[in-house]
C-alpha cells in the first residue's frame, strides 16, 4: 500500500479526482508542483492531491517518481470517456485490487436476506483503506448501513460478485496441494514432537512407544503409548492435533467412534504448533474427550458436512 494514500481518509470528491485526471492524461508527465498549482486555482473542487496521486498509482493508472506523474495509457484511454464511464471503471479497479489484496475474506462479506443486498463489514476496511472506502462510497458503488456495515449498491453488485467469483478461481490446485502439504508437514513435527514427550515420561518403555500413523491410517489415533511403567499392555491411545491460533481442530468419525468406544484410555492431544520447542510448553491433553467435547460447553462442535443418500 502507497505511504501517501494510507496517510489520508479522502483523496477528495469526484469532481476533484476528474480534474487531476484531465491534467495529468495526455502528457508525457506532468510534474507534482504543476498539479498542485492547477488544482489549488480551480473553483468548485476539492482534492487532496497527494493521495489522489497515490490512489491513481495504487490502480496502476499512473507511475510517479519524486517530481513527477507519468499517465499510462490506460488513464489516457479511459480520459476519453464519459463521466460516468470513468468512475464505473475506476470503482472496477478498485474492487480488483481490493479482492486481489485479500480484504474481502469469507468472513467480511455476507448476504443480508432482510434488506436485499450483499454487506461488508466496515472492519473488513484497515485504517490504510480508508480513502478508497470513501471513494467507492461518494461513487455510489458502497452505502453505510447502520451497526457499522456497509452494502454493495445493486448496480455495482454483479461487477462485485464476477471478481470475487475469479479471485476464487485462482486458488489453483497446485496452492490447495501446497496448503495440504504444509497442513501434513505440520501435522508430523507435532506427532513427533509428542512422542518424544511420551518417551521422556516414561523411559523405561522407548522402544514400545510408537507413531503408528504411517502405517495404520484407520486405527483412530496416531500414537499408543502407557499410563505409567507398571503397565504391561497398551493402555494410552494419543491422537494428536496441531493447531495455530485458537485452540481447534477437525476430528473424524472414525477417531470419535474409537475415542467413544477406549473411553478413559483415549487422550486427544492439543499442539500450538507456534510453541513446540518452546521451554516448559506442555501441550494440552484431553483424557476421555468423547464424553468431554460433547458435554462440555467450553467446546462448540460443528459439523462440517452430512453425507446423504436415498435408502
Amino acid at each position: 500500500m502507497l505511504i501517501e494514500l494510507r496517510r489520508c481518509n479522502s483523496i477528495g470528491n469526484i469532481d476533484g479526482l476528474l480534474f487531476l485526471i484531465s491534467i495529468i492524461t495526455k502528457k508525457e508527465k506532468i510534474s507534482r508542483t504543476e498539479i498542485r498549482n492547477r488544482c489549488a486555482l480551480e473553483n468548485g473542487i476539492s482534492v487532496n492531491c497527494p493521495g489522489a496521486v497515490a490512489f491513481l498509482e495504487y490502480l496502476g493508472l499512473v507511475e510517479t517518481s519524486e517530481e513527477n506523474v507519468i499517465p499510462s495509457e490506460m488513464l489516457n484511454d479511459l480520459s476519453e470517456k464519459e463521466r460516468e464511464h470513468i468512475l464505473k471503471e475506476l470503482v472496477k479497479l478498485c474492487m480488483k485490487h481490493l479482492i486481489e489484496d485479500g480484504i474481502f475474506d469469507a468472513d467480511a462479506t455476507g448476504f443480508d436476506a432482510e434488506k436485499g443486498h450483499l454487506s461488508i463489514k466496515r472492519s473488513a476496511f484497515p485504517l490504510a483503506y480508508a480513502a478508497i472506502r470513501n471513494f467507492m462510497t461518494v461513487a455510489g458503488a458502497l452505502d453505510k448501513e447502520e451497526h457499522g456495515e456497509i452494502c454493495v449498491s445493486d448496480y455495482y453488485e454483479n461487477d462485485f460478485t464476477a471478481q470475487i467469483r475469479s479471485r476464487r478461481k485462482k486458488f489453483t490446485l497446485e496452492q490447495l496441494l501446497k496448503r495440504q502439504e504444509d497442513q501434513s508437514r505440520r501435522g508430523l513435527e507435532a506427532e513427533e514432537y509428542v512422542l518424544n514427550l511420551e518417551r521422556n515420561r516414561l523411559p523405561g518403555k522407548v522402544t514400545k512407544i510408537k507413531r503408528i500413523s504411517d502405517f495404520d491410517v484407520a486405527a483412530g489415533y496416531d500414537i499408543v503409548s502407557f499410563q505409567g511403567e507398571q503397565s504391561q499392555v497398551y493402555d494410552r491411545f494419543i491422537e494428536v492435533k496441531c493447531y495455530i491460533g485458537s485452540p481447534h481442530f477437525y476430528w473424524s468419525e472414525n477417531e470419535s467412534d474409537v475415542a467413544q468406544i477406549k473411553g478413559d484410555k483415549y487422550f486427544l492431544c492439543l499442539v500450538d504448533y507456534n510453541r513446540i520447542g518452546e521451554p516448559g510448553y506442555q501441550p494440552e491433553y484431553i483424557q476421555n474427550p468423547y464424553e468431554v467435547i460433547f458435554s462440555d460447553e467450553h467446546w462448540l462442535v460443528n459439523a462440517a458436512s452430512y453425507k446423504i443418500q436415498r435408502i
